[in-house]
Formats: structure tokens, C-alpha cells, sequence
């Protein structure tokens, strides 16, 4: 997951943030608006989180804006403690949840990894895409029901692609997901992973949850919204398209973006 996260002013004690990427979760963090703009103009996010207090309801100005910019990523609120007419009024501006005096960091992350899941089409607890089922709190994923031994990174990789079933992902939007844009490796590391991931799959009977675009990346594929697809045709019916995601050539001159965003 791929999370921003806004606030005005840094609380140094609160530890969020640090939890939320001890759970395999990358956060850029901002307090300027205008930047947290141009950043979801660059990256992919899963989540917005807006860190409010009830003295700083002026900020839910970026929520209007982030809407006029059509982004797709489910903005959610978080604050220690509001009144009623200050829920109301962060839930009228359109965001998508507000989380209030929270009595832990794993509430948190477990309602944000929910609202993310749900976002992408997942009504279920895992992610099922044919014969593969990522069970994303206990970060494991099964092949024909057995458990695949992957590494962190590995992991993380078949969670990406899978939230975005059909898309398909340029390496390098891969590594940002991975990496955050820090001391990123050379894309082709994105092709090693890819392989073994593939090859512990193949060894449970399962060969076909990544797919290769030649010259544009890589993507999940459901096959059981395949076979539905081609029952649609028969019956005349459109078939569903396929999404590239690939970051614009200048998102890698534009680097600086990441030295602003505090880590």
C-alpha cells in the first residue's frame, strides 16, 4: 500500500505513521497543500490520510480540491477527538470516512487497509484472483489453499498488482511503491522478483496470476472475470478494458518531489 499522508502541523509524538510502515505500508507525509497536490498528480496512492483537529477545519479545503483533481483514492479523516458539527461537516466536504478517537494504531490501519480494499473492488476480507488469495492483515498468500513462502518485498509486489487487478504497472511504478522513490534499485530487479514469484506459484499449480506486457510492465489477472467477460460477449455484450498505469516521463526528473516530502 501507498499512502499520503496530510497534516498542518507535525505532531513528533505521534507515531502513526511508523506503525502504519511497520506494516509494509509506504507513507509520504506533507503539511503543505499545494504539495500534496503535485504529489498525487505523480504517485498512485491507495489512501489519503487527513490528520484534522477541530481548530484546524480550514484544512479540509485540500478535500475539495483533491476532488476537483479527480483522484481516485479514498480520503479519509483522522482526529483524537471532534464534536458532532465537526463530523458533519468533514463528512459533507466528501470525504470518505472519518476515524475519531481511535483506541489504537492497528484500529486505524485495519479501517484504512478495509476502506483501500473495498475501493479496488474487493468486497471480501482477502484478495481472490483465481486460484491465489492474499490475506492482507496477516500479510500471507495462498495458491490452491497452501501457503506461498514469499519475501517482504516479493509480497508486497503481488498485493500491489492484485489491488489493481488488470492494470497494468511499469517497473518503475512498481519500485515507487517499494521503495517510496529512496535509494530505488534498477528497474530490471522488478523482472527478478517477478520470476520467483512466479516459479513458488507454478510449484502449487498456479501459472497464470501475473502476466507479462512486453515493453509496459506487468499485471494480475482474475480469470474468473475472464470467463464472465467472454459469457458478456457471447451474449453481446462490451467487454471490459484494459488500464495502463505508467508514470510520466517527467515524474523521474521530478525526484525533487520526494526530498520535500518528509520521511
Amino acid at each position: 500500500m501507498k499512502i499520503l499522508s496530510f497534516e498542518t502541523i507535525s505532531n513528533k509524538k505521534d507515531l502513526l505513521t511508523a506503525f502504519l510502515r511497520s506494516r509494509m505500508a509506504i507513507v509520504d507525509e506533507t503539511n503543505d497543500p499545494e504539495e500534496a497536490l503535485d504529489l498525487v498528480k505523480f504517485y498512485d496512492y491507495d489512501a489519503i490520510l487527513l490528520r484534522l483537529s477541530e481548530s484546524r477545519l480550514g484544512d479540509l479545503e485540500l478535500v475539495r480540491k483533491l476532488r476537483l483533481a479527480r483522484v481516485r483514492a479514498p480520503l479519509i479523516a483522522i482526529a483524537r477527538t471532534m464534536s458532532e458539527a465537526a463530523r458533519l461537516r468533514v463528512l459533507q466536504v466528501g470525504t470518505d470516512d472519518l476515524i475519531v478517537d481511535a483506541l489504537s494504531h492497528e484500529e486505524v490501519f485495519m479501517k484504512v487497509q478495509n476502506l483501500i480494499r473495498r475501493s479496488r473492488g474487493f468486497q471480501e476480507n482477502a484478495l481472490r484472483l483465481g486460484q491465489v488469495e492474499i490475506n492482507m492483515n496477516a500479510k500471507k498468500i495462498y495458491a490452491n489453499g497452501k501457503p506461498v513462502t514469499l519475501t517482504k518485498k516479493e509480497y508486497q509486489i503481488a498485493e500491489i498488482l492484485a489491488l489493481r487487478k488488470g492494470v497494468v504497472l511499469s517497473k518503475e511504478a512498481i519500485l515507487d511503491h517499494l521503495y517510496g522513490g529512496l535509494d530505488e534499485p534498477n528497474p530490471k530487479i522488478i523482472d527478478v522478483f517477478i520470476c520467483k514469484i512466479r516459479k513458488k506459484l507454478q510449484a502449487l499449480g498456479v501459472d497464470d496470476f501475473i502476466e507479462t506486457n512486453w515493453g509496459r510492465g506487468y499485471m494480475a489477472i482474475d480469470h474468473r472475470q475472464e470467463s464472465q467477460s467472454q459469457d458478456a460477449a457471447s451474449r453481446n455484450l462490451a467487454p471490459s478494458s484494459t488500464r495502463i498505469v505508467a508514470y510520466p516521463p517527467q515524474a523521474a526528473s521530478k525526484r525533487w518531489l520526494n526530498a520535500r516530502v518528509m520521511q
